[in-house]
């Protein structure tokens, strides 16, 4: 019987030459297969499509073990080198570089997955290896997790697509960029594991925590300690802790060749101490044009969030920050760019889980990055966790704590209010404004820790014990106003000297701008024969005018003083003055002191006259201005160019205002000096008796108090100068019917 298919020579078999030729191809492909991967049956993905191929984008290089592969980009398509490119060999548990480059001209995002079970399909989560985010070459490290099946080629996708476009996912088409298949071969670690673990979060308020093994070498076994006696053998476990405190945990990993163990001291913080649950937290609607807030600090506590894209966050866990009763506290927020947006602040006061409508502690409408400041009321609940609530949105919004966010978002904060046990720091504020004409100053309190009592001395003798008084001042001069504020803990007094100037009647002064975009005035000083008395530094003022005439330069009758101003560049310019010697409100052609062309400084002399006319408060004008021009006193709306403008308040005093008189030598004045202010005045002769005006100067003849009081044989009179810094004074006294006394009096 003949064999066709082969013969026996030299007791080899041979196969005839046509079939093994056509046996060949069978042989291959069947060892091809065995060598590739699983064909991802469930999904294969297409190519982007062709309109989209100009914009030049895909996958030009993939580096992976000994993986080193580079192609063409999107016009390839959906390419598959599971079977035609070699394996790279991966270690279970090793960490192993990766680098994938897409095009040079756009961002792009790239996912890797592997068939980790080469059950042919890829899961979503569980088998992705590798993501990077709007880059063009994205590099990292993959690893390979307990589990995977080794020994076979194992199938790699990398999917990539412009960082606009949807996410890539397992089995997406691409819009832009490109899909490849690679494979790797999984091995086991021939090493023990080097152990390492993460937590989700180190601080939570709920005491639920996702840990996660991230050790090397592919470990197959693991013990957990979380550190109040609980243990688990999960590789991940979720774990919830019970009690609040602070835990180190501990992970033991081993395999085949051995073991190790990571601890991570102090770890988790678990901490329930958080605000009632809100009755609502408002989302936003449809976030838009970088609306929100990405940055928010009060005290010691400062936030960096994402945006409203993020939508409402809560940071009661993390962001806590402590007030106290009664203190003022300043909040910051940094809000989206290029919009000003309106902003509202609640405190849930009451601890009572909603948002009242007496809850709502800072407003700034129509405002980019807002600051403001807050009072800390006595009606807050004490020692407990409180929400704080900052909504902010677009300008207009009907916003409330609860709804109508549409493009910004809210945030939630944990503030605990503790109660105030330290005296006053006194402070006050007020509208008083340098140069204006108020028929009535208001007083505003800003003392913090809590006072309960106010004592209000305002320079002419009028005292007030109202927490924010009113004021009106009756006659010119400079006053210095106190603040004394007491509580239970305590009492603090603040003193500012010469605070208020006024001249009465009132003299309204006219408008004087200048452009100084590259020329102001830097410093004014005046010297007097005996002394530099006066000096005031300035930058560049706001339209080219600076309001100083809460500030006072004092000349004296008769005598001539010389006037410095000091600019910022030393080219030549003129520098004129005015003094308004007659204080009329206008500055004349006579009362121009300066009109001085000089370099810098310009150093000016001020002759004051001898007038009597002259003793008293009054205005100067100080214009500066570059090259040869003139300068005008007045100018209404249009700025004169390359120019600044400074006002300043003069008080004239008499030549004679240190010398000591000798009338009413009946009268007494003690103690002198006096420690704590306080001022005796004994009248020994009866004929003498009157009503007095007082006036007390400091030794430049600024007037610090004014007041009347009655002198008589019967009683001694008094005077409180409790709120004047320690120097020399002169004490003025003037009777109705001519009578005067001039006494120099020892503050010590």
């Amino acid at each position: 019987m003949t064999q066709p298919l082969r013969t026996i020579l030299g007791g080899k078999v041979r196969y005839a030459a046509g079939l093994l030729a056509l046996a060949l191809p069978l042989f291959s492909s069947v060892a091809q297969a065995q060598s590739c991967p699983p064909a991802a049956s469930a999904c294969t993905p297409g190519s982007a499509p062709t309109a989209n191929i100009p914009f030049g984008m895909g996958i030009l290089n993939v580096t992976l073990g000994t993986i080193n592969n580079t192609t063409p980009g999107i016009q390839d398509g959906y390419k598959d080198y599971s079977c035609t490119l070699g394996a790279a060999t991966l270690i279970i548990g090793a960490d192993v570089p990766i680098s994938i480059r897409t095009n040079t001209n756009a961002d792009e995002n790239v996912r890797v997955w592997a068939d980790l079970n080469n059950d042919g399909t890829f899961s979503p989560t569980s088998e992705l290896l590798f993501s990077s985010n709007t880059k063009r070459t994205h590099t990292g490290t993959v690893r390979l997790p307990s589990g995977t099946i080794t020994g076979v080629r194992l199938r790699l996708r990398v999917a990539a697509d412009y960082v606009n476009a949807t996410l890539p996912s397992p089995c997406s088409t691409p819009q832009y960029s490109q899909t490849e298949d690679y494979a790797v071969i999984a091995s086991a670690s021939t090493q023990a594991p080097v152990t390492d673990f993460v937590a989700d979060q180190t601080r939570t308020c709920s005491g639920t925590v996702q840990f996660t093994d991230q050790s090397q070498n592919g470990p197959t076994a693991w013990r957990w300690d979380f550190g109040d006696g609980t243990t688990s053998l999960l590789q991940n476990p979720s774990y919830q802790y019970t009690t609040a405190g602070t835990f180190t945990v501990t992970l033991t990993t081993s395999n085949s060749v051995g073991s190790n163990t990571k601890t991570r001291a102090s770890y988790i913080t678990y901490d329930n101490v958080v605000p009632v649950a809100a009755t609502c937290a408002p989302a936003t609607a449809a976030f838009c044009c970088g609306y929100g807030i990405t940055q928010f600090t009060l005290g010691t506590l400062t936030q960096i969030s994402a945006n409203g894209q993020a939508g409402y966050e809560d940071f009661t866990c993390n962001g806590k920050v402590e007030v106290t009763v009664g203190n003022r506290y300043t909040l910051r927020l940094t809000t989206g760019p290029g919009n000003p947006q309106d902003t509202r602040v609640w405190l849930d006061l009451n601890n009572d889980g909603t948002f009242g409508s007496g809850e709502q502690i800072f407003q700034a409408l129509n405002t980019s990055n807002p600051t403001g400041t807050f009072l800390v009321p006595a009606t807050a609940v004490l020692n407990q966790p409180l929400r704080l609530r900052v909504v902010s949105d677009y300008v207009g919004s009907s916003f409330t704590a609860c709804d109508g966010v549409q493009y910004g978002q809210a945030e939630d904060y944990t503030v605990t209010v503790r109660a105030n046990t330290s005296p006053p720091t006194a402070d006050f504020t007020s509208n008083y404004t340098a140069g204006s004409c108020q028929a009535a100053i208001q007083f505003t309190d800003i003392s913090q820790n809590a006072p309960t009592g106010w004592l209000w001395t305002f320079g002419d003798g009028s005292t007030s014990i109202l927490q924010n008084p009113s004021h009106t001042y009756a006659n010119t001069g400079s006053y210095t106003v106190s603040l004394r504020a007491t509580n239970a803990f305590g009492t603090t007094t603040v003193t500012r000297a010469n605070y208020v100037v006024v001249t009465v009647p009132c003299v309204q002064y006219c408008t004087a701008l200048g452009d100084n975009a590259a020329f102001w005035i830097t410093n004014v000083s005046l010297t007097t024969p005996q002394a530099t008395t006066f000096s005031n530094a300035s930058g560049a003022n706001t339209n080219g005018y600076g309001n100083y005439a809460g500030q006072i330069m004092t000349l004296r009758q008769g005598q001539s003083s010389t006037l410095t101003v000091t600019a910022n560049a030393n080219f030549q310019r003129v520098t004129t003055v005015w003094v308004d010697w007659n204080r009329d409100g206008f500055f004349a052609t006579s009362e121009l002191v300066s009109n001085q062309i000089s370099t810098n400084p310009a150093t000016i002399p001020v002759p004051v006259p001898a007038l009597q006319s002259v003793v008293g408060f009054t205005r100067m004008r100080i214009i500066a201005r570059l090259n040869n021009n003139s300068a005008y006193a007045c100018t209404g709306t249009t700025a004169q160019p390359n120019t600044e403008i400074e006002d300043y308040s003069v008080q004239v005093v008499p030549a004679t205002a240190t010398q000591e008189a000798q009338s009413l030598p009946a009268l007494t004045v003690f103690p002198n000096p006096t420690t704590d202010g306080h001022l005796h005045l004994r009248l020994a002769n009866a004929r003498a008796a009157d009503t007095y005006s007082v006036a007390v100067e400091n030794m430049l003849g600024t007037c610090v108090y004014r007041g009347q009081l009655r002198l008589g044989t019967a009683a001694d009179a008094g005077i409180d100068l409790s709120g004047l810094p320690r120097g020399l004074y002169v004490l003025r006294l003037r009777g109705s019917h001519g009578q005067s006394a001039i006494r120099r009096v020892l503050r010590d």
